[in-house]
């Protein structure tokens, strides 16, 4: 399930509609009909953004969802830790995933929007001790993320944490121009895995 809008403008972004807010709205109601009439042959649901927690009111229509008997993982950029908070503390969430853009230095950068750290150190925090499964990802973009970005954010996130390289697609982008940006060829992600296994343990990659 899509959510939009996103409060980061991530040059990069491949879906900058859905980011942007563009799209047409489904109601609640019909988001619910359509999952019901699925009950058997799923057993979870995604919600996914845009950015999900700038709704106030996620934490009801995930319990609507729960009280289905299905599992709902959250993706999000962690900008909103005390959304994540209380989700958290009322058993609302199976999977937890947060993308982790680059290294503190350059994330207003790839975020397209100034960024509250701390914000995104607390809910890294809620994360980590949360006690359901969860990963933390990052795209890799040229100019955004090299093997200096790689090495802080495997530490930030520590031993043994699931972590996921991305490759980056230069398709539909939020700014034009990174459409014109060549993607890390496969030995580069490779070698990026490389430097976060020493540090979080765990590296999986997707993309390439």
């Amino acid at each position: 399930m899509y959510t939009g809008p996103c409060n980061f403008r991530c040059p990069f972004c491949h879906n900058p509609q859905l980011a942007l807010g563009q799209i047409t709205p489904v109601s609640q109601e019909s988001l619910l009909t359509t999952i019901s009439a699925r009950l058997g042959f799923v057993d979870g649901v995604v919600i996914t953004g845009g950015e999900p927690t700038l709704y106030s009111d996620l934490g009801n229509f995930i319990a609507i969802i729960k009280n289905m008997g299905l599992s709902v993982k959250l993706d999000t950029n962690g900008s909103h830790p005390e959304i994540l908070q209380k989700l958290l503390a009322d058993n609302s969430l199976d999977f937890i995933a947060m993308d982790i853009k680059t290294s503190w230095s350059k994330y207003q950068m790839a975020a397209g929007v100034e960024v509250d750290i701390n914000k995104l150190s607390r809910s890294i925090d809620l994360i980590k001790e949360s006690g359901i499964d969860f990963e933390f990802r990052t795209t890799c973009v040229p100019s955004l993320v090299d093997e200096n970005d790689i090495l802080e954010i495997s530490k930030l996130i520590g031993k043994e944490n699931k972590y996921t390289l991305q490759q980056f697609s230069p398709h539909s982008t939020m700014e034009p121009a990174y459409g014109n940006i060549e993607p890390y060829p496969r030995e580069m992600l490779l070698y990026f895995a490389d430097i976060v296994r020493i540090n979080a343990g765990n590296c999986r990659l997707i993309g390439i």
